[in-house]
C-alpha cells in the first residue's frame, strides 16, 4: 500500500479540485461559445493551410538538383553566381530569395560565417528594394552580426548601411543613426574616403530628420570640406553628393534661423548645378529657396521659387514626393495669404495622389494645416475625417516601429536558444573545466600559502636565534676566560684540572685561530701528550678536541663581527681564514651548527 503524506494528499486534492472547476468551465464555453469556437479554428486551419501551401509553392520552385546543388556543391563561388545571375540577370526575385535560404541554412548548419553573410545580405538588399522592410531588417540584423564573427571591415560597413537605411525607412530614426555612427566608425579606419562620404551623408541627413539641426551641419560641413580637398570626380557620384550637401546644409541654417548663410549655399549651389548641367539639382535648389522665403514671411517671393522648383522637375520621373513637398510649401503660402480654399483644394490633391502610402514625407504636418484650415472654415465634416486620418497615420507609423522592434527582438532570442542549444553538452564540459581549475588553483595557493607561512615562520625563528646570540654578547656570556676551571667542573681528577687551567690561559692568547692548531700542536704548548688533553676535555667539557676548537672559534667570530666593521667588510672566504679555517665551507658548516644562522644572514643582520 502506498503511504502519502497530509501534506501530499492535501497538494492532490487541491490539484483535482482545480480540474473539476476547469473542466465545468469548458463545459459552458462549449455550449454558449460553440459557434465563436468553431469560427476561431476555422480560421486558425485556414491560416495554417494558406501558410502551408504558400510555403510549398516557394519550395516547389527550386528543384530538387538545385537544392542539392546548393546544400552540398564545394564550389561556394558556383553558388554565389547562380544566386547573383537569378537576382540581377533573369530577375527572378522570388527564386532568388529562395535559392539563398536555401544557402543562408546552409551556412548555419556548417557554422560557415562566409555563406550565412553572403545570404543574409543578399536577402536584406532585395527585401528592402522589394519594400518588404521587416524581412530587411532581420536579414540586414544577421548580416551585421555575421559580419562582426568575420571582423571584415567593408562587410560590416556595408550592413550597417543597410541596417541603417531600413531604420531609416521604418521611421527608427535613432536605431538608423546608431547603424550610420558604426559604420562611419568602421570606414574612418580604412584608407577610403567614398565609404567614410556615404556614412557621413546618411548621418547628417538622419540627424536632421531628429531636428538634431546643429549636429547635422557639422556634418555636412565636413562632407563639403572632404570633398574640397579631392578636387577631383574620382569618388562616384562626387558631384551628386556635394550638391546634396549644399542642399542639407541650406536647410540646416534655415532651422536654425541663418537665413543669410542659408541664401548663399543655395545660390552657390544652382551655380554648380548649372555649371554641371543637373537641372534636377537646380529643382531641388528653387524648392529650397522656396522654403527660404516662407520662413523669412516672403510669401510671393517663396510661391515663385516653388514654380520654378516645380517647372524644372516636372520632366523628370519618379520626383512625386519632391512635388507634394513644393505644393505643400505652396498652401503654406496660401494659408498664410488668406486664400484658404486654394490652400485646401492644393492638400486635397496631395492627399489623393499620395492615397494610402501613410510614410509619405510631410504627410502628418499637411493634414494638420488642413484641419487648421478646416477650422476656419468651419467645415466639422471635413475635420473630423482630417482627424481620422492623422490619427491613422500616428497609430500606423507608431505600430510599425514597435512591430519592426519586437520583430528584431524576438529573432534574438530565437538566436539565443539556438545557441543555448548548441552549448549545452560544452556549457556541462566547461563546468568541470572550471571545476578542475578552481581545485587546481585551490591546491596552488594553499601551496603558496603553506610556503609563505613556513618563510615567515623560519624568519621569526631565524631573528629569535639572532636576538639571543646578541644578547649573549652583550652580556659578555661568550667571554668567560676569565672564569676559573674550578668554578665551573668539579674536578676529581688533579692532573686533569692542571691541563684544563693552563687551556684556560692559553685561549688568551687566541691560540685556536690558527690554521696549524690541532690536538697535537695544543698539547704541546701545555707540556702534556694528546692523551691527557683529549681525556680532560672528554671528561670535563664532553667535548672532543675539535668540538672544543669550532666552538672557540665561532664564539671568537660572532664577538668579532658584531664589534668590528671593518671585519664585517671582509668577505666570507676571508673571514674564514682569518680565524683558522682553511675553508669557506667548513666555516659556513660549522657556524650554522653553531647558531642556526649563515654568517652572510648574521651579518647582514648587524649592519641592520
Amino acid at each position: 500500500m502506498l503511504y502519502i503524506s497530509d501534506s501530499a494528499s492535501g497538494r492532490i486534492l487541491h490539484i483535482y479540485i482545480m480540474i473539476l472547476r476547469i473542466s465545468h468551465m469548458l463545459q459552458i464555453i462549449w455550449v454558449r461559445k460553440l459557434p465563436f469556437i468553431i469560427c476561431c479554428a476555422l480560421m486558425l486551419y485556414s491560416n495554417f493551410v494558406l501558410g502551408q501551401e504558400e510555403k510549398t509553392k516557394l519550395e516547389e520552385l527550386v528543384s530538387k538538383e538545385t537544392q542539392l546543388f546548393i546544400s552540398q556543391s564545394d564550389s561556394i563561388e558556383k553558388i554565389e553566381e547562380l544566386i547573383q545571375d537569378i537576382f540581377y540577370a533573369k530577375k527572378d526575385t522570388l527564386l532568388g530569395l529562395q535559392y539563398s535560404k536555401y544557402f543562408l541554412e546552409r551556412g548555419k548548419t556548417q557554422e560557415n560565417y562566409e555563406i550565412q553573410y553572403f545570404s543574409s545580405f543578399q536577402i536584406a538588399y532585395v527585401e528592402y528594394n522589394r519594400s518588404d522592410y521587416k524581412q530587411a531588417l532581420k536579414y540586414a540584423y544577421q548580416s551585421v552580426k555575421v559580419a562582426e564573427k568575420l571582423q571584415d571591415t567593408i562587410n560590416s560597413i556595408s550592413s550597417n548601411i543597410l541596417l541603417g537605411s531600413t531604420w531609416y525607412v521604418l521611421g527608427n530614426y535613432e536605431d538608423a543613426l546608431e547603424s550610420y555612427l558604426t559604420a562611419k566608425e568602421l570606414a574612418s579606419h580604412i584608407e577610403n574616403s567614398s565609404y567614410e562620404i556615404i556614412c557621413l551623408t546618411n548621418v547628417a541627413n538622419t540627424r536632421i530628420k531628429l531636428n538634431r539641426y546643429e549636429d547635422a551641419l557639422k556634418s555636412y560641413d565636413l562632407i563639403i570640406k572632404t570633398l574640397d580637398e579631392k578636387k577631383d570626380a574620382s569618388f562616384v557620384q562626387f558631384k551628386e553628393t556635394y550638391l546634396s550637401s549644399l542642399l542639407g546644409k541650406g536647410l540646416c541654417l534655415i532651422e536654425l534661423g541663418i537665413y543669410q548663410k542659408a541664401q548663399e549655399t543655395f545660390d552657390k549651389g544652382i551655380k554648380l548645378a548649372e555649371a554641371n548641367d543637373l537641372q534636377i539639382y537646380k529643382g531641388y535648389f528653387y524648392i529650397s529657396l522656396g522654403k527660404l522665403s516662407y520662413e523669412k514671411k516672403e510669401y510671393h517671393a517663396s510661391l515663385g521659387f516653388l514654380k520654378q522648383g516645380k517647372d524644372k522637375l516636372q520632366n523628370y520621373s519618379g520626383l512625386q514626393n519632391n512635388l507634394r513637398i513644393a505644393d505643400y510649401y505652396v498652401a503654406k503660402c496660401y494659408y498664410q495669404q488668406k486664400k484658404y480654399e486654394e490652400a485646401i483644394l492644393l492638400l486635397d490633391e496631395n492627399f489623393e495622389r499620395i492615397g494610402d502610402n501613410l510614410l509619405a514625407d510631410k504627410l502628418e504636418e499637411m493634414y494638420q494645416l488642413a484641419i487648421d484650415i478646416s477650422k476656419i472654415q468651419t467645415d466639422q465634416n471635413k475635420q473630423v475625417i482630417y482627424y481620422s486620418k492623422l490619427r491613422e497615420i500616428t497609430k500606423f507609423k507608431r505600430d510599425r516601429k514597435s512591430a519592426a522592434k519586437d520583430l528584431l527582438h524576438n529573432d534574438d532570442l530565437k538566436d539565443y536558444d539556438i545557441r543555448n542549444e548548441k552549448l549545452e553538452n560544452e556549457k556541462t564540459q566547461s563546468l568541470i573545466d572550471k571545476r578542475i581549475i578552481s581545485t587546481i588553483s585551490i591546491v596552488i595557493l594553499i601551496l603558496l600559502l603553506t610556503i609563505f607561512l613556513l618563510y615567515r615562520r623560519k624568519t621569526k625563528i631565524k631573528e629569535q636565534k639572532f636576538l639571543a646570540i646578541i644578547e649573549k654578547i652583550s652580556h659578555h656570556q661568550l667571554k668567560d676566560t676569565s672564569q676559573k676551571v674550578s668554578q665551573d667542573y668539579k674536578i676529581k681528577d688533579e692532573k686533569a684540572k692542571v691541563i684544563l687551567e693552563k687551556l684556560q690561559e692559553l685561549e688568551n692568547t687566541h691560540f685556536y685561530l690558527s690554521q696549524d692548531c690541532n690536538l697535537y700542536t695544543t698539547a704541546k704548548l701545555l707540556n702534556t701528550n694528546t692523551t691527557y688533553l683529549s681525556k680532560a676535555l672528554n671528561d670535563v667539557k664532553k667535548q672532543s678536541f675539535n668540538q672544543y676548537l669550532n666552538k672557540l672559534r665561532i664564539d671568537y667570530v660572532l664577538v668579532k663581527l658584531k664589534e668590528d666593521s671593518v671585519f664585517r667588510s671582509y668577505t666570507i672566504h676571508a673571514v674564514s681564514k682569518e680565524i683558522g679555517y682553511k675553508s669557506a665551507t667548513t666555516f659556513i658548516k660549522e657556524f650554522k651548527n653553531k647558531t642556526g644562522l649563515n654568517p652572510s644572514y648574521y651579518i647582514k643582520k648587524i649592519e641592520n
